[in-house]
Parts: C-alpha cells; sequence; structure tokens
C-alpha cells in the first residue's frame, strides 16, 4: 500500500516505464488501438498488432495511440522468414492447391461464397516497410512474436530508445535472443492463446509445448535478462504465480480479447466468456502454424477433410476470403478463434481498464491475505 492505493511493481516496470507489470499481446485482427491506448493509459503497456499491416497503416494505428495516451505502448511484429519470401508458394504444386480448395470450397458454399479453384497471390513482404515506421516513429518498445531479431536491428532499436522484448517458446530460444542483445523475452507457454511462437515450425504439436510453469523458471534461470510469463494467466492468481517463479512480469492475451475495446467481433467475444478451459485445441489448419483455438465448424470440417495443410502463410491466404467474410458478418464458426485455456477463467466482457485495475488488487490481495491463509512457516 502507497498512500492508500494498491501497487504492484517489479524491474521490468523500470525498465519499460509502466506502472504495473502487465503486457496487452499484440493479437492480430484484435488488439487495436482502442485497446492499446486503454491498456497504457491504465498502467500496463498496451502493444500494437502490426502482423501483415501495411507501413502507412501501421503508422496510422502508432499515432493514433499517441493521440490517446503519452504512456508507453509497444508494437508487435513477426519477423518469420517465411513472410518476407514469396517464393515457397512456387514450390506448391497445382495438384495441392486444388486438394485444399475442394476442401474449403464446400465451406465457401455454406457462407453463400463462390468457389474458388486457383492458387492466392503470393503475399507482400510487410516487415521490412513495419520495421521503418517502428524505428521512424520511436515505438517505445518492439516485440518480436516470431523470430530472432539478431543483434543489427536490436542495436538500431537501442540507437533510437527502442526496448526490445522478444517470444521464445524454449531455452535455447531465450539464449539466443539474449545474445542479440534484446531488453527482455517473453516465456510462452504452451496454454497460450494463438500462435506458438517456435522460431520454426515443428513436426507435430506435440513436439516443442512446454508449460507455463515448467518454461519459466528453466528461462529464469538461463538468463540474466528479466522474463515476462505468457500462457494461461487471466488474474491476480496467475500473475503471483508467475512471481513466484521469477517471472518480472506477464503478458495477457485472452483475458484482453474478452473487453469491450477488443477488435474482435460479439460473437468471438461471446464464445471466450462461454467456453471453459477444454474446450481449446492446437491446429495449423487456420494458418499453416500451430495455434490454439477455440474448436469451431471450420477445424472440425478440414481436420475430417484429410487435406493438405499448405506452409504458412499460404494456408492463411488460401482461406482469407472465408476469414474476411466470417469476420464482417460476426460468424464465429468459420473465424479462427484464437484463445488460450485461460478461457475458463473468464466470464465477463468489462473494459480493458477495469481488467488491469481488477488484476492487480487481486494480486494484492493474494500476497497480503491468501497466501498468509494456506502458507505457515514453522521454524
Amino acid at each position: 500500500m502507497t498512500s492508500g492505493r494498491l501497487t504492484l511493481r517489479t524491474s521490468l516496470c523500470d525498465l519499460l516505464g509502466i506502472e504495473y507489470p502487465i503486457l496487452q499481446s499484440g493479437m492480430g485482427l484484435i488488439a487495436g488501438t482502442d485497446l492499446v491506448a486503454s491498456v497504457s493509459e491504465s498502467g500496463g503497456l498496451g502493444i500494437v498488432a502490426g502482423f501483415m499491416v501495411p507501413a502507412d497503416k501501421l503508422r496510422e494505428a502508432i499515432r493514433a495511440v499517441r493521440d490517446r495516451t503519452n504512456r508507453p505502448f509497444g508494437v508487435n511484429l513477426w519477423l518469420s522468414a517465411d513472410l518476407r519470401s514469396a517464393s515457397a508458394g512456387g514450390e506448391i504444386s497445382d495438384d495441392t492447391i486444388q486438394s485444399v480448395q475442394t476442401a474449403l470450397n464446400p465451406m465457401r458454399a455454406a457462407l453463400g461464397l463462390p468457389p474458388i479453384t486457383t492458387r492466392p497471390a503470393p503475399p507482400p513482404d510487410l516487415v521490412s516497410g513495419a520495421l521503418d515506421v517502428v524505428l521512424e516513429e520511436r515505438v517505445p518498445v518492439l516485440s518480436i512474436a516470431v523470430g530472432n531479431p539478431g543483434a543489427e536491428l536490436v542495436a538500431r532499436c537501442h540507437g533510437r530508445g527502442i526496448k526490445v522484448i522478444a517470444m521464445v517458446t524454449t531455452v535455447t530460444e531465450a539464449s539466443t535472443v539474449q545474445a542479440a542483445g534484446v531488453d527482455a523475452v517473453v516465456a510462452q507457454g504452451a496454454e497460450a492463446g494463438g500462435h506458438w511462437a517456435q522460431f520454426q515450425k515443428t513436426s507435430s504439436p506435440q513436439h516443442g509445448g512446454i508449460g507455463t510453469m515448467a518454461l519459466v523458471p528453466q528461462v529464469v534461470d538461463a538468463l540474466r535478462i528479466p522474463v515476462i510469463a505468457a500462457g494461461g494467466i487471466a488474474d491476480g492468481r496467475g500473475v503471483i504465480s508467475a512471481f513466484a517463479l521469477g517471472a518480472s512480469g506477464v503478458l495477457m492475451g485472452t483475458r484482453f480479447l474478452a473487453t469491450r475495446e477488443s477488435m474482435a467481433f460479439p460473437s468471438f467475444k461471446r464464445a471466450v466468456v462461454e467456453e471453459s478451459g477444454d474446450a481449446t485445441s492446437v491446429t495449423d489448419v487456420f494458418t499453416g502454424r500451430y495455434a490454439r483455438v477455440l474448436r469451431n465448424t471450420f477445424s472440425e470440417t478440414y481436420s475430417q477433410s484429410n487435406a493438405p495443410v499448405l506452409p504458412f502463410p499460404w494456408h492463411y491466404l488460401v482461406a482469407g476470403d472465408i476469414y474476411r467474410h466470417a469476420f464482417a458478418k460476426d460468424l464465429r464458426d468459420y473465424f479462427p478463434l484464437v484463445a488460450g485455456q485461460s478461457v475458463g477463467l473468464i466470464d465477463n466482457l468489462p473494459a480493458a481498464s477495469e481488467v488491469v485495475d481488477a488484476i492487480v488488487r487481486e494480486a494484492c490481495v493474494v500476497l497480503q491475505e491468501k497466501l498468509a491463509q494456506h502458507i505457515k512457516l514453522v521454524p
């Protein structure tokens, strides 16, 4: 307590210039300017989704956040090589493309969309332009979701006063990005919603997924820099658990998805509130990379079709018309409902500021009262 106000600070707060060690995940198509500004203004770190966003739109979003708050915020980007080279698409045969479209066309028919038989257009390289914008705008924090930023990029960011955070899923990845000079890492446990942040896609979802409880202390023991825990955290109990594992902060996605400022469409938000923790699964049928999602008609139908899954991001592009239609029409059965196992802890749709306030209060209560009730130190 300080002057009657609850405080929850760690060294991460000093590093990033924030009031509370609570970070909001930069979720694609979810983390827009309203959510980011609200989280940052509430004392956490809001992070703009920069995944596959053109440079001009990203610059607009950065400036819109700055119009709303003068507190630190971040931009999240993917640096994976498969987003920076369209050549891989040429290796996909026409027969493979046709097999995928044959599996998708019945779903298009159900939605009133025309059938498609051709391959999608190659993805543009948006990463270089997005990085230029982050550097030019001197965004306080660059958050890397997939890939190693490398020492050169980290040095460029530091030269502009930008802190760099990289997400990892193993101790090996964590050591790699620490060697590149990043300021902190996010240790993403397998419970987390959305894409798993492995540098390279594993051979199956059974390989490479380490739970938060096991991953965080291993990463903490291996590194000299702050570690941020992610995966399965949605309340104050989870925050204190992360601290007990040695983390200096937490990053939450699913909890902030289910807020009024989130860009997720209404039935998506309701699904997060209504579903239980066992409603998720890890699949690559939405994008070509493994992601934890809520099961729905699209995931079940495509999995049962036995059609191949194209490499990322081609599989995401080939089904793009379905996803765009579902987003616009509020159809949760045909959209990648990224969500973590913490859905079972979420039962409301508050404002993002209310989430931050509630988590800080819960964490302080756990520290001051509940732990004392359950744990007694006997000499």
